[in-house]
């Protein structure tokens, strides 16, 4: 996701009691760089009724060690930004924290064990009144590690966990690593939602119908893992994201794009909708620029963020 300056025996299918422990009711959430000084909750919330986001990102500090910090450069406890997660509890929002993404260097990678990373994870997840989990893999992670410190986690305090993952070009559904990581999880009998990352890869044709394709792809990866799952319930465990406006490397996400994926969604039945990001949610920058604080695309304000509102599972 672009930065913010962006064979295992199959486990059974989990309980009742068990999903609604681990699993986010939340079916909308855009992702938001919450350390942006011009980032107004009480605004968006004004303009488009929404209150639950994905704050991104936690990173290893500057030093790159063991130490959680926003965008690897603010504190966790950073007055301003704490003042933000505040407002969204006030709206009785919910708060899902967002590791890794496309810069920086990853706690999954500065924390040399699993105790450690899970540490990590708990710590950022506290200081945002939080126990949803979102793990943004771009890059090679060790897979043992990342499952054994999301394990300590859900069993520790039943925490919610997505993991997002990049989509491959075309209809290719996940890269290889993603996969890895997936069998991985799936082996150790964690409850996860998966996140398509339908952004920035290469496809031919009507780009919306395109993303769509991506998702459906991914769904036969989860199928193909959780073979003790029924069609239904493995699109209840998938989600997705696209970039909203222009991509980082050349597609664009126009407002009638959004409406043929939102379409699918709710076909298919996803467990959620995200994108990156609320903060690019206006038409400051019609002209095709690549930003981060406009769209590049010709739209209203919070277009986006209003189409995906309409989105119940």
């Amino acid at each position: 996701m672009p930065s913010v300056s962006v064979s295992a025996s199959p486990s059974p299918a989990p309980s009742a009691t068990e999903e609604e422990a681990t699993e986010t009711k939340t079916t909308v959430a855009p992702y938001v760089d919450i350390v942006s000084s011009a980032v107004d909750i009480a605004a968006i919330h004004k303009a488009t009724g929404q209150s639950d986001f994905v704050v991104a990102f936690v990173t290893a500090n500057k030093a790159g060690t063991c130490t959680p910090a926003w965008d690897g450069a603010t504190a966790l406890t950073d007055a301003a930004v704490k003042a933000r997660l505040t407002k969204i509890d006030a709206l009785g929002g919910d708060v899902i924290v967002a590791t890794g993404g496309a810069t920086g260097t990853y706690l999954e990678t500065a924390c040399g064990t699993s105790a450690a990373l899970a540490t990590a994870y708990a710590k950022a997840l506290d200081v945002a009144g939080s126990n949803h989990l979102d793990v943004d893999i771009e890059r090679e992670v060790d897979t043992a590690t990342v499952t054994a410190a999301l394990a300590k986690l859900q069993e520790s305090r039943d925490t919610a966990i997505t993991l997002t993952l990049p989509v491959a070009d075309g209809a290719g559904g996940l890269a290889a690593d993603g996969l890895e990581l997936l069998r991985s999880v799936e082996k150790a009998g964690l409850t996860v939602t998966v996140n398509a990352m339908t952004m920035n890869f290469r496809a031919d044709g009507d780009w919306g119908t395109a993303m769509a394709a991506a998702t459906e792809a991914v769904h036969d990866d989860l199928a193909g893992i959780w073979t003790g799952l029924s069609d239904a319930e493995v699109y209840a465990m998938l989600g997705v994201t696209p970039m909203i406006g222009v991509n980082d490397t050349g597609p664009v996400t126009e407002v009638s794009d959004a409406k043929t994926l939102l379409a699918y969604a709710e076909k298919k039945g996803l467990a959620f909708i995200r994108f990156w990001s609320v903060n690019r949610d206006n038409g400051g920058c019609a002209d095709g620029s690549l930003s981060s604080t406009c769209s590049g695309v010709d739209q209203s304000d919070y277009a986006f963020t209003k189409l995906f509102a309409t989105y119940a599972d």
